[in-house]
Parts: C-alpha cells; structure tokens; sequence
C-alpha cells in the first residue's frame, strides 16, 4: 500500500508526481490516458473524460475541471434515477433511505456546482476536492442500502469520484 503521510500514501504521492511530470506539456487522450493510468479506476476515469469533446485539448487543469463538472452531471443523473423510485416507494423505509440517497446526490451537485467550481477557479483546488469528496461518501452510504435499481449509478458515482480526487490532487 505504501507509507502514510499525513493521510495520502506514498505511492500516492510518487505517482502524482509522475504523472504531472509526464501530463505538464500534454493535452488530448495521451493526456486522459496518463492521467487516469494513475488512478484506481482507469478506464471509468478514461472513457467518462473522453465522452466530453473538451477534453480531447485540454491540459491538465483543464481536465480538472472537465472532471468535476462531470462529477456533477453523474450525481445529476443518478438523482434522475432515484427521483421516480422515491415518488413510488412501497413503504416509510424504502422511501427513507431513496430519500436520502436522492438529497444527497441533490445536495452534491449544488456544492459542487458551487462552491468546487469556484474553489478551483479560485485555485483553491483542496476545496474543490472535499466537494467531490462528499459527493463520494454520500454515495458510499447510499450504497449501504442495497438498493437495485441505483446500484449501477452508485458504482459508476463511486469509481469516477475516487478517480477524480486523485486527478484533482495533483493540482495541489
């Protein structure tokens, strides 16, 4: 696993140092490709940067921010799914937890679309990173329930979130 300093692993560290090394000069897929070769989940990360036309010439920053604008717009979709089952909940639980599931995801794409855009535009990339951060733990609960119907979202929400944590902490 590596060595912890102050919460981030070594290999961590080493390999964001690598890949801002490599990425500094680079835009378009061998951007995409090296950037998300560094993180866990490298061909959620590259196939949801690619299906955004800007990403193909964007530089690093750029990337993201493309990043965490999807981040937002899959915690949009995944509110789209949890929407109807919550308005047709069989009983108090079910709709309990759709309920939390689906403010949640609400609540996540209002910070992000807030506060973390204009953190990072702000340069303030440590805090464009604990919105993402927030939208990842609030799936990781929404999780917990089992719920079929939001299973996939919830995984996909999951990966790309870690996924662009780790591209936003190579900006700071």
């Amino acid at each position: 696993m590596g060595i912890k300093l102050l919460g981030v692993s070594l290999s961590l560290l080493v390999i964001s140092v690598a890949v801002i090394s490599a990425a500094a000069d680079e835009k378009g897929k061998p951007l995409i490709t090296k950037t998300c070769s560094g993180t866990e989940f490298p061909d959620v990360c590259t196939s949801t940067l690619e299906s955004d036309s800007r990403s193909l010439s964007a530089d690093l920053k750029g990337l993201s921010r493309i990043a965490l604008e999807l981040t937002a717009a899959k915690a949009n979709d995944a509110a789209e799914v949890a929407y109807p089952l919550l308005q047709h909940a069989s009983g108090y639980e079910t709709w309990a937890q759709l309920s939390g599931c689906f403010n949640g995801y609400n609540l996540s794409v209002s910070r992000i679309k807030g506060d973390g855009l204009q953190s990072f535009d702000e340069g303030k990339y440590d805090k464009a990173y604990q919105t993402v951060d927030l939208l990842n733990k609030e799936v990781v609960h929404c999780s917990t329930f089992h719920i079929q119907e939001l299973a996939e979202s919830n995984t996909l929400l999951s990966r790309f979130t870690t996924d662009v944590k780790t591209i936003l902490h190579l900006l700071f």
